[in-house]
């Protein structure tokens, strides 16, 4: 609905141009006789426009205020309610009804007798300066709305043409300590610390366009204390049909982004400087298995100077030839522990080709994306180098988390574990042996299960059938060739041997690639206080199990 403002001191002019502008539709009228009036009217309500007639000569009728006309009445209501569409009207002879819309100078002349054709005209110069109007406020709406989002925007704008700042955002201004109007009108180069620099960042903005045909660059600007800014340029035109009309600058400040990289590669020097002289043997792998770091205590220990292990498979390198077939997943296995497993014991070599035993810590570096990039391990040497074999572990290092809460004796836990590294490294009979040892709780254990053949110790002295007695070696390593396991009591006597564990395992969850005898034995450790230690026939990895899952794991 458009609402009029009539100003007529004719009343029958009046009544009869508002009934014939109302029958129109989507217009209401409310007719005033004098510029008072007038007045009054437009200072309590909006009208979409305001018509009012110039000079009707020949017509008698109410007066005008003194001294004011509808110009002066015009100019009046521009001093109060600027903008608002305003039209005049009057008779040029007794036959031509000239209306005038004073906002935009456009007049239409209307001939002919009676009131029709003149408020015809009248009617669409209506329609027209409502709507222009209307227009002319949407636009100046978004405008301003436009004006603000790009005044608040963390992102530095500015409007270049012919080497000249047009315009340019209050973020960019008040980050770089200047005025917006101060610098309208300057040339680019006032940005940058000199010409020179200017011009090399207009040049690349000139060449490196993406799909979207913006330029860009990387470029140091200047506040007004002239201290500088590292920032990230991209540019377009402002209308890729006519570049003469400008371009769009938009700037990134990377001020934070290098404080962070610089901060990083700090991070990084002390870091490699910390791994470097570290006490311990670190050492970083590739997915692959690849060195890609060995620091200085990983070089004495092993013999080895950094150089001559960058770029070598570690399985190919450090891990002795008879134990590289276990050893094979050293990478991808470190990158993904188990979730009970503290650490991981490999049998390594010197470069003279001893072996020796380490303890790894792992840590799996991943990307973003969560692709595993390298593994961090951490070794330290757990050989017993006190023995008379060179090759035996000592377990002072982590043997009490394994026993602690059970019956089992220091000694007997190794005992076990050597007797198991012994099958694992000379099997039987030129093949691989698996074997199982059940340690601890031994009562309980005998209940939950059976033999499988009759029991090859029952019946011997108590002191022939202990695990620590050396001469009984060998026949407990011909006796793992049988199926089941054996029964080792926490004082080392062993109890049984070919047991077959008869309890239920379906609610075990060990690491996918072990067999059933690593079920059974997590199992028997769920129900009972022993501990397993499952020696695997294929690759003589060697396992350790307890309170049903594995806690250790030696390759």
């Amino acid at each position: 609905m458009i609402t009029v403002l009539l100003v007529h001191d004719n009343t029958d002019a009046i009544e009869s141009t508002r009934a014939y502008l109302e029958r129109m539709g989507e217009i209401r009228i409310d007719a005033v006789h004098s510029t008072k009036q007038a007045l009054e009217m437009a200072s309590r309500r909006r009208y979409d426009i305001i018509i009012s007639y110039f000079r009707l000569p020949e017509v008698n009728g109410i007066e005008f205020l003194a001294d004011m006309t509808g110009i002066e009445l015009l100019k009046e209501l521009k001093s109060t309610q600027a903008g608002i569409p305003f039209i005049l009207y009057h008779r040029s002879d007794r036959d031509t009804l000239l209306v005038e819309d004073v906002n935009y100078a456009s007049e239409a002349a209307a001939a002919g007798r009676g009131s029709r054709a003149p408020v015809a005209e009248m009617r669409d110069m209506i329609y027209q300066a409502v709507l222009r109007k209307k227009a002319e406020r949407d636009q100046a709406l978004r405008g301003d709305l436009l004006s603000s989002i790009l005044s608040v925007t963390p992102l530095w704008l500015c409007q270049v043409r012919s080497g000249t700042i047009e315009w340019v955002n209050s973020t960019m201004a008040k980050e770089l300590g200047r005025d917006a109007a101060a610098l309208t009108g300057q040339g680019i180069q006032v940005l940058f610390k000199g010409r020179d620099d200017c011009d090399r960042a207009f040049r690349d903005l000139g060449h490196a366009f993406d799909t979207q045909g913006w330029g860009h660059a990387e470029a140091t600007l200047t506040r007004k204390d002239g201290s500088p800014v590292p920032c990230r340029l991209r540019m377009r035109a402002m209308d890729p049909e006519d570049p003469a009309r400008g371009h769009l600058l938009v700037c990134e400040d990377l001020s934070e982004y290098k404080r962070l990289i610089d901060a990083q590669k700090e991070g990084d020097l002390r870091y490699r400087e910390f791994l470097q002289n570290a006490a311990s043997l670190i050492i970083k792998i590739d997915p692959g298995g690849t060195i890609t770091f060995f620091n200085k205590h990983a070089q004495a220990f092993f013999g080895y100077s950094e150089a001559e292990l960058l770029g070598k498979r570690v399985v190919d390198t450090l891990i002795p030839p008879h134990a590289r077939k276990s050893a094979q997943g050293f990478a991808a296995e470190s990158s993904t522990p188990q979730e009970n497993a503290n650490l991981r014991i490999n049998e390594m070599m010197l470069r003279g080709g001893d072996s020796v035993w380490v303890a790894w810590h792992t840590r799996a570096v991943r990307d973003p994306s969560g692709h595993l990039d390298e593994v961090v391990c951490v070794g330290h040497d757990i050989t017993d180098h006190e023995h008379r074999e060179r090759r035996r572990i000592s377990t002072a290092m982590w043997r009490d988390t394994v026993i602690t809460g059970t019956d089992i004796g220091e000694e007997v836990f190794d005992a076990v574990l050597h007797i198991c590294m012994e099958i694992s490294r000379e099997g039987r009979e030129g093949k691989q042996v698996g074997t199982a040892f059940i340690v601890g709780d031994s009562d309980a254990v005998l209940v939950k299960s059976k033999q499988l053949i009759l029991n090859p110790f029952e019946g011997h002295p108590a002191a022939d059938r202990m695990i620590t007695n050396h001469d009984i070696k060998e026949n407990i390593k011909e006796l793992a060739q049988l199926d089941g396991a054996f029964v080792v009591r926490g004082d080392g006597r062993i109890e049984a041997a070919a047991r077959y564990i008869t309890i239920d395992t379906s609610k075990i969850k060990i690491p996918k690639g072990l067999g059933t005898r690593h079920s059974s034995i997590a199992g028997i450790t769920l129900v009972t206080s022993a501990i397993g230690i499952v020696l695997s026939q294929s690759g003589g990895k060697i396992s350790i199990f307890k309170e049903g899952k594995m806690v250790q794991e030696i390759a």
